[in-house]
């Protein structure tokens, strides 16, 4: 947890950052240092957005509730990695998939998926995944295939297949052959430590606790209305803005918690309304007694261990997706649900979260339910959607909205920048790497626009 060591922000600064999330923090660090001052404005009492890392003595390892992978060659999240000496593992192990009352090996989930991914075309007339689904990319003996590709959208992307652009995914939407995008990585010590590493030292420059209602611009000059815990109102002014909020709470209506007042309007958030989304995810942690899946399965063919499993990719409704923590041996999993799946579940206690997630890995490994409530410890979860500085898990583009990303991400009249995964010009959406670069991209363009107004002021 970091808080601003005053109790107020300044009144004035060079930059003001709306956000403590990872984009938000990669731009005040670039900033910073290059000598431009700035406030970071975080509506939280923690930094780091959506990576929320929870720490527990009972296990070794941090506990993800929000970010938790890192996918793909991700060279900037890596190179900061390892500035930061923070230890990232690849995970590897056994992929299994139900079929019928059946685990079978899914190692080829990757190759199986692209038999259908390969097919998808980024010039044309764009269309909705479900659409492209429906001319049976593959072929007749591809059924199976895109029933993979459907779950894998969803679940990865955390998106409504009805809706997502399918440009969108031929650009990016999956690794394909490429083995090295194909690599998953995580940490072992938790994700935070990223936000740590990029606010180390400029505690003083984050106020947390503190929500941002009205941005009033003009060209050239910004000022910000912010309202802390306490009740208190401030304002800031600044030369420059960068908005790196989720895209939910961008797009949240006027006097909703959470949401923004621009004034005058930003014509390009409304247009992002009609080429951009949040999308869902629910996710429950689970804490075991002991690592009881390697233990001999009825479901599981004869003389197959569990023991390397990484992945199981289920029968459950609710939950279609676990993950151990692989190649960690510690006994935890994790129950996860992306898309429309997941958005039913928005609003749902956590205790009957964490029932739905028990029944879920019962089903996807074919045991009773009592075997698996009778190894529980503990359970932690967090509802994205209902999180009103969240509004959703991350963005994806809709049909006909392949470019939203680059779109949002120009500059408004050399004053104000949006930022985040959801405003990444490199299409990275729903990742990480794609918020630090879209923070640092941001920033390096409001630095030019500085240097501009001074040289053509003559100071």
């Amino acid at each position: 947890m970091v808080k601003s060591i005053n109790p107020l922000p300044p009144s004035e600064v060079d930059v003001v950052v709306v956000g403590a999330g990872v984009a938000g923090l990669a731009a005040m660090r670039l900033l910073e240092d290059r000598g431009i001052r700035t406030c970071v404005i975080e509506a939280r009492e923690r930094i780091g957005g959506r990576i929320f890392t929870v720490h527990d003595q009972r296990l070794p390892h941090g506990i993800e509730l929000g970010a938790e992978f890192i996918h793909g060659s991700a060279p900037e999240l890596v190179e900061l990695l390892e500035e930061a000496k923070i230890v990232a593992y690849s995970i590897e192990g056994d992929r299994w998939r139900i079929r019928g009352k059946k685990l079978t090996h899914a190692n080829d989930f990757w190759a199986r998926i692209d038999t259908v991914m390969r097919h998808l075309e980024s010039d044309g007339e764009d269309e909705s995944f479900a659409d492209f689904l429906a001319r049976s990319p593959g072929g007749s003996k591809a059924r199976d295939e895109r029933t993979l590709a459907q779950q894998f959208v969803e679940g990865f992307h955390a998106a409504d297949i009805r809706r997502i652009s399918s440009k969108a995914l031929a650009d990016g939407g999956s690794p394909g052959d490429d083995v090295e995008e194909q690599r998953q990585m995580r940490t072992t010590g938790g994700y935070d430590g990223v936000a740590a590493w990029l606010a180390r030292g400029l505690d003083d420059r984050i106020v947390a606790d503190t929500v941002v209602e009205r941005v009033e611009w003009e060209k050239g000059s910004v000022s910000i209305s912010a309202r802390a815990k306490s009740g208190r109102l401030a304002t800031i002014h600044a030369r420059a803005a960068i908005v790196t909020v989720p895209l939910g709470v961008l797009l949240a209506p006027n006097k909703e918690e959470g949401a923004i007042q621009f004034s005058p309007t930003l014509g390009i958030v409304e247009q992002a309304r009609r080429r951009l989304t949040m999308g869902s995810v629910a996710r429950v942690v689970l804490l075991f007694r002991e690592r009881w899946w390697t233990e001999k399965m009825s479901w599981a063919p004869k003389d197959a261990s569990l023991d390397s499993t990484s992945f199981i990719y289920g029968a459950a409704d609710d939950f279609p997706v676990c993950w151990t923590l692989h190649p960690a041996h510690l006994p935890a999993m994790v129950a996860w649900s992306g898309g429309p799946k997941a958005a039913r579940m928005a609003g749902v206690s956590h205790d009957e979260k964490v029932g739905r997630a028990v029944a879920a890995l019962a089903r996807n490994l074919g045991v009773t339910r009592r075997r698996v409530e009778s190894q529980l410890e503990a359970a932690w979860t967090h509802d994205w959607d209902t999180d009103p500085f969240s509004r959703g898990a991350y963005s994806y583009p809709l049909v006909g909205g392949s470019n939203g990303a680059k779109e949002l991400a120009r500059p408004i009249d050399s004053t104000s920048w949006l930022a985040g995964e959801g405003a990444d010009a490199e299409g990275r959406n729903g990742t990480v790497t794609g918020a630090i670069g879209s923070g640092r991209a941001a920033a390096r363009s409001v630095a030019r626009a500085i240097a501009s107004r001074a040289t053509a002021s003559g100071r």
